[in-house]
């Protein structure tokens, strides 16, 4: 809901929608607006319907331009961080299997906290790479689990590894089997968008934060590297070139 205010506040900034259609002067500050948009999305009414179904849709509604300023993946908003300044995280929303979910792979925890390791942010090399499906793994055993997701930040893949063998009463059940649970898990979501009918041009960024430097910070300057970090990606995981599971992939997984 905030992200799609958000998105229509920019509009309305930029021209691309008025108050007389709006309804509200709807602009960054006015809180009173917002409070009442909140309103009139919940409850379908006036403009407050077409921003109802997201930016996505909005976006395709308004037209004029607006699809350039949904900040979405798959249609899901993005959350809070800004990937020209966390690539890393940028790869995560990109190809997590619901859209721009920031919990998919938390790759913050390593690039901004510095948990479990610290991580460059600006790294775009193959080793971040395995660092965001590292997370993405992990996160999907653990969310399968039923264990909250906050854990992870001062839990390792060992005590989730040990955890699990002791409710399951197995004698053993490794890291690396753990990880390979996640890695199942994530795979068969991607099977089911492929069915669904995604692919590599649904693994994507919104297109000012491949084009547009940062303006500011740290980031000053910097847009977000995803083809090459992409490319990669697909490789690491046994994707083929439009990011569904290989065949031997789906083998290796027991998913056939």
């Amino acid at each position: 809901t905030g992200s799609t205010i958000g998105f229509a506040m920019e509009l309305m900034e930029r021209g691309i929608i008025s108050k007389d259609k709006v309804g509200l002067n709807l602009t960054f500050g006015n809180d009173d607006a917002m409070i009442k948009m909140i309103e009139m999305m919940g409850g379908r009414e006036g403009f407050g319907n077409v921003l109802g179904d997201g930016t996505k849709v909005a976006a395709e509604k308004i037209g004029n331009g607006a699809e350039y300023y949904a900040m979405q993946v798959k249609g899901l908003e993005l959350p809070a961080y800004d990937p020209r300044g966390v690539f890393g995280l940028g790869l995560n929303y990109a190809t997590a299997n619901r859209g721009g979910c920031h919990v998919s792979g938390y790759t913050i925890a390593a690039e901004i906290l510095g948990t479990p390791l610290k991580a460059d942010p600006f790294d775009s090399s193959g080793e971040k790479v395995d660092l965001t499906i590292l997370f993405q793994d992990l996160t999907a055993a653990v969310d399968s689990s039923g264990n909250c997701l906050f854990l992870t930040l001062a839990l390792d893949a060992d005590d989730y590894a040990d955890m699990t063998k002791s409710v399951v009463g197995w004698e053993d059940y490794t890291v690396d089997e753990l990880l390979t649970t996640g890695e199942r898990i994530f795979a068969l979501e991607r099977l089911f968008n492929k069915r669904e009918g995604f692919g590599r041009k649904d693994d994507t960024l919104p297109e000012r934060l491949l084009k547009e430097p940062m303006p500011e910070g740290a980031p000053k300057g910097k847009v977000h590297p995803l083809k090459e970090m992409l490319d990669m990606y697909y490789s690491k995981r046994g994707y083929n070139n439009d990011g569904h599971p290989e065949e031997e992939t789906i083998k290796k997984l027991g998913l056939t």
